[in-house]
């Protein structure tokens, strides 16, 4: 596990050196920017990320299955989910400059005042970006989602109104202009950062893995 974890460490200085260059990239005025160094940074993060998620999860793997590193799953499972937000949220923004043209903005990126639909409210609790909290979400914002009275935008304006304020999900979601375009986009990765079965399993894991730990202790 040694030679993972400093596999792991090297992955890590590469992904963030690149994170950090595409976040003073996105920060450069709109005039500076060049769509195609952009493609290519935004290339080099995918390939940075998926090769650090693969070492990830062998070590995830690795702390489950031996007893005397369970403690440390969670702390470790925490780190990784670092990396993993900062990677959507980067990823959302980049495929919000790469398609700017197609469509037609609601609302400036700067501006997200949701306008109130003139709809019976759902009894929908605000969506922090917790996984475990997820399914419960969309099982309920499904009805909303599946209306076909309601526009795409107006699916997307609900979608936005539901996150919690700078939380993690607010944060996925408003790095997409609210377009009729957009919305299937921002679903979908709200479901790949949320939703994702893999990543439940492993939350409910750790969560019984702390419990176990916790009774052993009294």
């Amino acid at each position: 596990m040694d030679a993972l974890k400093i596999k792991r460490k090297s992955l890590r200085t590469s992904f963030t050196a690149t994170a950090n260059k595409l976040k003073e990239y996105l920060a450069t005025k709109e005039d500076a920017k060049d769509g195609d160094n952009l493609s290519a940074l935004n290339s080099q993060l995918q390939d940075n990320f998926l090769r650090l998620d693969e070492v990830q999860n062998k070590i995830s793997d690795l702390l489950l299955k031996n007893t005397a590193t369970a403690a440390e799953y969670e702390a470790d499972f925490e780190g990784a989910e670092d990396y993993r937000d900062n990677f959507f949220e980067l990823k959302s923004e980049i495929e919000m400059l790469l398609n700017k043209d197609s469509g037609s903005l609601l609302e400036s990126s700067s501006e997200r005042d949701v306008v109130k639909l003139k709809l019976s409210k759902f009894e929908l609790k605000m969506f922090l970006g917790d996984p475990k909290e997820y399914l419960t979400f969309w099982s309920i914002f499904s009805k909303i989602h599946d209306l076909e009275e309601l526009t795409a935008i107006d699916k997307f304006q609900y979608l936005y109104q539901y996150m919690e304020p700078d939380s993690k999900a607010a944060r996925l979601i408003s790095s997409f202009p609210i377009t009729a375009e957009n919305y299937p986009k921002a679903v979908e990765q709200l479901k790949l950062r949320f939703g994702r079965e893999d990543l439940l399993v492993q939350i409910y894991v750790r969560d019984l893995l702390s419990l176990i730990l916790q009774n052993a202790k009294t």
